[in-house]
């Protein structure tokens, strides 16, 4: 068996961390967890055994614009401990670049997980997640190997449209990090003058809670004219715009290029505008919207972005990953920026001036055969069918199985098999 380092994993994320520990020390393996800050030291110290920390080696504490701070502390912790696999999930950061540098000149293994294309699922790859995995780097012919699997994508269309959640597993108890800890943790930050961390360091344990009372999906009907075009908006925060998008454009130029895309393919076109979370209707209403524009743009909320990915004539996005949806359903996907779902006759890559051009000919540039093999093989494996924040049972024996083969190898993993099922897991689903 073998030795697993858990590098950097987040306070939100401890009940998924938190399972995949317990299942693979029930598997034979060895789990340490690497803390690079001491809020999350301190909170994970109190919940398992077997937890390191490391901070950077400049004075100053370490930020996401300082570059290779971590680098050799991380070496030399990886050099003494000489873990055969490290876990990442989730956070793009300088950090974790840092921690992925020092495990392979040490000759670890890495494996990284992330949120996945659909609900419900997670990304896993080897390399990185979105625009950095290794799939990305395949070409059209590599995909003439793989066997289409109908039945997989259509329970994968039905569920993103559907909004069902997977039965979660039962959350363990945390354990509330003692208060001089804690304590002593915000002075650290505040005499760094990180008074941020330092306010947030006292509550940080909370953080588990929160992210699951947030994780339900409601998908609310929305009329679609014929031949709208769906506009998917992404905040300028998203990780996704901010590691995978070159001067990614803003709301403004994105709707008025749709709407000159709507005029090339019918007068009375429509864009429908799928706002994310964190914007109103009332805000991007004031601050895009105006004159003659308002009539041929209506809004609708990231909860209808399914329905309206698929039942639009095409779709236009950064990189959203609701894109996938609209993949699902044959409806042609332009993209501004790198993506996971990036592939020539899958979709369609383009720049701002020529978007309008590009959602033109979208349609002939589409291959169905190959999307259909692309999608199978994203969602057999590069998906763990299985919720960040809330796992189930047959996600947890996906993403083990995904652990092992990456540590053992195919032929030693598939020694030990376990019956995880890619898809959907219905009928055990919460509506």
């Amino acid at each position: 068996m073998g030795h697993i380092v858990f590098a950097a994993p987040s306070i939100s994320s401890f009940f998924l961390h938190y399972r995949l520990r317990k299942d693979l020390l029930r598997r034979g393996h060895r789990v340490s967890i690497l803390c690079t800050d001491r809020a999350r030291f301190t909170f994970w110290r109190e919940q398992v055994s077997d937890v390191d920390l490391i901070l950077p080696t400049s004075k100053d504490q370490f930020t996401d614009h300082d570059l290779g701070k971590l680098a050799t502390p991380a070496l030399r912790w990886l050099e003494r401990e000489q873990p055969d696999l490290v876990f990442f999930h989730q956070e793009r950061t300088p950090t974790s670049a840092d921690i992925q540098f020092a495990a392979r000149t040490v000759g670890s293994r890495t494996l990284w997980t992330g949120p996945g294309l659909l609900a419900h699922t997670m990304q896993i790859d080897e390399r990185g997640i979105d625009a950095d995995a290794r799939m990305r780097r395949w070409h059209a012919k590599d995909y003439r190997v793989i066997e289409p699997a109908p039945d997989l994508l259509q329970a994968s269309l039905a569920h993103a449209l559907s909004g069902c959640a997977p039965l979660a597993l039962p959350t363990p108890k945390l354990r509330a990090p003692m208060l001089r800890r804690r304590i002593a943790d915000a002075i650290n930050y505040a005499i760094r003058g990180q008074l941020h961390a330092a306010v947030t360091s006292l509550n940080a344990w909370l953080a588990p809670h929160q992210v699951e009372a947030t994780e339900t999906i409601q998908t609310p009907s929305i009329d679609m004219k014929t031949g709208s075009i769906c506009l998917l908006l992404q905040d300028p925060d998203d990780p996704r715009v901010v590691h995978d998008a070159t001067n990614p454009p803003d709301a403004r130029s994105l709707i008025a290029q749709a709407i000159a895309a709507a005029d090339r393919i019918a007068p009375d076109c429509e864009v429908v505008a799928v706002l994310p979370d964190r914007i109103s209707t009332t805000q991007l209403t004031s601050q895009h919207l105006a004159g003659e524009q308002a009539h041929r743009v209506r809004l609708a909320p990231m909860a209808s972005g399914p329905v309206v990915a698929a039942t639009a004539s095409a779709t236009i996005t950064i990189n959203h990953p609701t894109a996938t949806v609209a993949l699902l359903a044959g409806t042609p996907v332009i993209h501004l920026g790198r993506a996971l779902y990036e592939l020539p006759g899958v979709t369609s890559a383009t720049t701002l001036e020529a978007l309008p051009e590009a959602v033109r000919s979208a349609q002939e540039t589409d291959r169905p055969a190959l999307r259909r093999r692309f999608l199978t093989f994203l969602l057999q494996h590069c998906h763990v069918w299985c919720s960040p924040a809330a796992p189930n049972h047959n996600g947890m024996l996906g993403l083990v199985q995904a652990v092992e083969r990456c540590l053992l190898g195919d032929a030693k993993s598939n020694s030990r098999p376990l019956p995880y099922r890619p898809g959907p897991m219905w009928p055990l689903t919460t509506h």
